[in-house]
C-alpha cells in the first residue's frame, strides 16, 4: 500500500507546520497550502499550493492538484482562519460587511467546500484506509467574545457541520471538530500549542472509529471532555487573555 496522504489548508506557522512536521516524520506525503507559504513548510511539505481561502469556488482545484500530484487525500485538516477584530466589545457590530463576508467564506464556506470535496475523495479510497476530516476550532462554539463576532459565527457554523457530519458518515468515515484548552477548560487563545495539536491530530487521523465530533483537548493530555457549564457566556477578550498568561505563567 502506498503512503497515505494528509492535506493541511492553512499551513501556517505554529500549528500547521508542526502538523506537517509531524505526519512527514510518520511517513506521510503531506501536501500543504496557504496564503504565503514560508519556507519551513517548503522544506517539509511533498506538495506546497498558495491558496486563496476566501475564494471558495477554488477549493476543489486544489484538491484536485493534490490528488494529481500526491494522490487521494486520506487525511484532510482545515487550519486556516480569518477575523476582523472590533476593540470595542460593547459594539461587536463595527466592521463593515465586507470584513464579515471575507470572515465567513473563510472560517465556513470553504470548510463547507473542503469537507464535500474531502468525502467525495473518501469514497474512492479503499475501506481499510484512513479517511478523517479535522477542523481546527475553538471554545466559540460555546463562549461568546463580542470583539471578534465574525470569527464567532464562523466557528459556529463550522462546528454544526462537523457535527452534522460526524453523525451522518461517522460509521464510515471521521469528522473532528478539535479545540485546545487550558487544564481548566477555559480557551489557550493564541497560546496555541503547535506541538499538542500534531500529536492530537495524528492520533485522531489513525483512529479506527469516529471519536467525540467535539474533540476537547489539554497539551500533554489529550481528549478531555469539559462539561458545559459555560455555555454561553459572555467573557471580553482581554479577561480570556490575562487568564491565559496566568495560568501559562507567560508574561503580561
Amino acid at each position: 500500500m502506498s503512503n497515505p496522504v494528509v492535506f493541511i489548508l492553512g499551513a501556517g506557522p505554529n500549528v500547521g507546520t508542526s502538523i506537517a512536521s509531524k505526519f512527514a516524520a510518520e511517513g506521510w506525503k503531506v501536501a500543504a497550502a496557504s496564503r504565503s507559504p514560508k519556507d519551513e513548510i517548503k522544506k517539509i511539505a511533498h506538495h506546497v499550493i498558495a491558496a486563496d481561502f476566501s475564494n471558495s469556488e477554488e477549493i476543489g482545484s486544489l484538491f484536485a492538484e493534490v490528488e494529481a500530484k500526491l494522490g487521494t487525500p486520506n487525511v484532510v485538516i482545515y487550519n486556516a482562519y480569518s477575523l476582523a477584530f472590533s476593540p470595542d466589545g460593547s459594539n461587536p457590530f463595527s466592521f463593515s460587511i465586507a470584513e464579515y463576508a471575507k470572515d465567513i467564506a473563510v472560517n465556513t464556506t470553504s470548510v463547507y467546500a473542503a469537507a464535500s470535496t474531502a468525502l467525495a475523495g473518501f469514497r474512492k479510497l479503499p475501506e481499510a484506509a484512513p479517511k478523517v476530516f479535522i477542523y481546527t476550532g475553538n471554545m466559540q462554539n460555546s463562549l461568546i467574545v463580542p470583539e471578534v463576532v465574525s470569527l464567532g459565527a464562523g466557528k459556529n457554523a463550522s462546528a454544526y457541520l462537523m457535527e452534522t457530519a460526524a453523525t451522518a458518515y461517522g460509521a464510515k468515515y471521521q469528522f473532528y471538530y478539535a479545540d485546545q484548552r487550558l487544564p481548566d477548560g477555559r480557551p489557550v487563545m493564541s497560546a496555541l500549542s503547535g506541538e499538542a495539536h500534531a500529536e492530537y491530530y495524528f492520533e485522531l487521523a489513525t483512529k479506527k472509529e469516529q471519536g467525540p465530533w467535539d474533540a476537547t483537548f489539554v497539551e500533554g493530555v489529550g481528549y478531555t471532555k469539559f462539561a458545559a457549564e459555560r455555555d454561553r457566556e459572555v467573557t471580553p477578550a482581554g479577561m480570556l487573555i490575562e487568564h491565559v498568561k496566568k495560568t501559562l505563567k507567560l508574561p503580561s
